[in-house]
């Protein structure tokens, strides 16, 4: 249990590390004022939520899929399903400038 919990820990840790850096790239060069960390919290916290919201979405769109679809006869479709779990959910989140790893972390989860 304890492996299970310092693993996803550190899984969002650095989750939340790069979606940290991808906001404060966005400021290298603009003038520090109030205004700007404001946007910059506001910022993070928009592409945070909207990944995870994005994540969980894709998740159950999956396991709803799992549950319609009968794996034993189809082996291809379990396969291309399993890649498409996947790779959908972060090119979606990359397209929208969400986190794609944040997106993946809470579809697995």
């Amino acid at each position: 249990v304890l492996f299970y919990l310092v693993f996803g820990e550190s899984v969002l840790n650095d989750a939340v590390g790069l979606v940290l850096y991808e906001t404060l790239a966005k400021f290298i060069g603009v003038e520090h004022s109030f205004e700007s960390i404001a946007v910059a919290v506001l910022d993070f916290f928009i592409i945070f939520v909207g990944s995870t919201v994005l994540g969980v979405f894709c998740g159950l769109v999956a396991s709803g899929l799992s549950k319609i679809i009968d794996f034993r006869h189809t082996p291809l479709i379990e396969g291309s399903l399993f890649v498409l779990v996947m790779y959908a959910p972060f090119t979606v989140a990359e397209v929208l400038s969400m986190s794609g790893i944040v997106t993946i972390l809470f579809t697995g989860i």
